[in-house]
């Protein structure tokens, strides 16, 4: 079943008196929505206590959430140091995310920095299965992890490069953020049918079942000659993507994804336009 909610809290939030995680779930209610996506941007610090009460409100609003892992993990990097750390930093997500009661982790690919792509990508790729042994082990295979498509030109995370990241396993499902690949584009998403020729290259790619099961990240974004900028609202009919046609798509390939908006503050409101633009289209 397709979920619709935002990436934190919003401006809203806090307007209305609100200060803390456990209060989000009621507001997402009134709101009518259903997912969330808490962010461990900086680092995971939470402790499980709280992570567990904050996940009770959350199953007992019926809100599916979601975690997204540090930002500043880079599964191409060739210390090694590093590289245990990133694995360390999934894995305290996934614990975090196990107290929530929630199933998908989500992380940024890495980037090259001074290597060359393709050498860079063969690295990623070798972390990446490495990270998967040990989750086995460790029995963290309960969960997915979900490899985001990213906004800047020069990091890893094009469409192609996700989808080879997403066959390494069962495990890990894609996280297409059409904002972040509009962005690398330069406004490469103008119309419904770019939109679906990002669906069709999916399918390709990873299947049905994992595509009908995919994570979106939504957002209108800036961008420049390197990609993306900064993030912006709905307000903005400069940059886009605009998400009617998304939603149009989405219902036409019979999707069920998590959509996740990261508007700049507006992230609630967004969310809310975006599933009610779908369930007017599912309902014609």
């Amino acid at each position: 079943m397709i979920k619709f909610g935002p990436s934190g809290a919003c401006e809203d939030f806090y307007n209305e008196g609100h200060s803390k995680t456990i209060e989000v779930p009621n507001f997402l209610v009134s709101k009518g929505l259903d997912a969330f996506e808490y962010s461990f941007g900086r680092g995971v610090r939470i402790n499980v206590d709280t992570a567990t009460q904050i996940g009770q409100e959350f199953r007992d609003k019926n809100i599916e959430i979601s975690v997204h892992a540090p930002y500043f993990i880079n599964f191409a990097t060739e210390d090694e140091l590093k590289a245990v750390n990133n694995h360390r930093y999934i894995k305290d997500s996934l614990i975090a995310l196990r107290c929530f009661g929630g199933s998908r982790c989500i992380f940024h690919p890495g980037s090259p920095l001074k290597l060359d792509r393709k050498y860079a990508m063969d690295i990623l790729l070798g972390r990446v299965k490495t990270l998967l042994d040990e989750l086995y082990e460790e029995g963290l295979n309960d969960m997915y992890i979900v490899a985001e498509t990213m906004g800047k030109k020069a990091q890893l995370g094009t469409l192609d490069e996700v989808i080879e990241i997403v066959n390494i396993d069962d495990m890990i499902l894609p996280c297409i953020d059409f904002g972040h690949l509009n962005a690398r584009t330069e406004g490469g998403i103008p119309t419904k049918v770019e939109y679906k020729e990002i669906v069709d290259r999916l399918i390709d790619g990873v299947g049905i079942d994992k595509a009908k099961r995919m994570h979106i990240h939504f957002s209108k974004i800036e961008y420049s000659k390197g990609g993306e900028v900064r993030h912006l609202t709905f307000d903005d009919n400069i940059y886009g993507p605009n998400p009617e046609p998304l939603m149009e798509v989405l219902c036409d390939y019979g999707l069920e994804p998590r959509v996740i908006c990261e508007s700049a503050g507006t992230q609630t409101r967004d969310a809310k336009i975006m599933k009610d633009y779908f369930t007017q289209y599912r309902n014609r």
